[in-house]
């Protein structure tokens, strides 16, 4: 079980976008360079998650990206699920003891994944940037 790079780097441009002030656009691309990721990532990243309706697009002058819902109404789960499909792919066999295991364990990660939502992530994040707080060299 691996966690892609295009789902961490989706999650974390989703969390960035929650940071800001409600009803707030801003340019995919530089959403993405402003939490050091490649900008053409962000951008069709989020043009394919405005098709899922996660994120509203707007074009033109003014245009940008926005969350489409707040982010206490999105979990981590309707992340997954707009990236890749299913939380976990699970082999399903009729009559099998690991195939009735793997949905399970499918179940139980859902069930966390769908407990936590961006406004908790949003929340994390801001508590870790306050402890990073200013570095200073003499």
């Amino acid at each position: 079980m691996r966690v892609s790079q295009r789902l961490d780097y989706t999650l974390r441009m989703l969390v960035a976008l929650g940071r800001l002030p409600a009803g707030t656009t801003t340019a995919s691309g530089d959403l993405a360079v402003a939490i050091s990721l490649p900008r053409r990532f962000g951008e069709q990243q989020m043009t394919a998650l405005a098709k899922t309706g996660l994120v509203d697009s707007r074009r033109g002058t003014g245009g940008g990206i926005a969350l489409a819902r707040p982010p206490a109404e999105i979990t981590v789960l309707d992340v997954v699920r707009a990236v890749q499909g299913d939380a976990l792919d699970v082999p399903r066999s009729a009559g099998s003891a690991t195939s009735e295991f793997w949905a399970g364990a499918a179940l139980a990660l859902e069930g966390y994944l769908g407990s936590a939502t961006l406004a908790d992530l949003v929340r994390h994040q801001a508590e870790i940037d306050a402890s990073a707080g200013p570095m200073y060299f003499i």
